[in-house]
């Protein structure tokens, strides 16, 4: 997906957090993941979107980044 964060990098902050890195395991419980996913969060931290899973394809990243950009 890297050439999401290329095209898009000035409009949202990507970034990859290990699950089991501090934090990980509240950001999980907090969104509602079964164990792995992609959490989108406004400026203020409020979670916009979610997808769960551990593999998912380009489409389902761009969904979610075109919801957290209002598109």
């Amino acid at each position: 997906m890297n050439d999401l964060k290329k095209d898009n990098g000035n409009k949202v902050n990507f970034r990859t957090i290990v699950v089991g890195a501090k934090g990980s395991k509240d950001a999980i419980k907090e969104a509602k993941l079964d164990s792995h996913g992609i959490i989108c969060r406004d400026v203020n931290g409020k979670i916009v979107t979610t997808v769960n899973g551990h593999n998912y394809k380009k489409e389902k990243v761009v969904a979610a980044m075109n919801k957290l950009l209002h598109k």
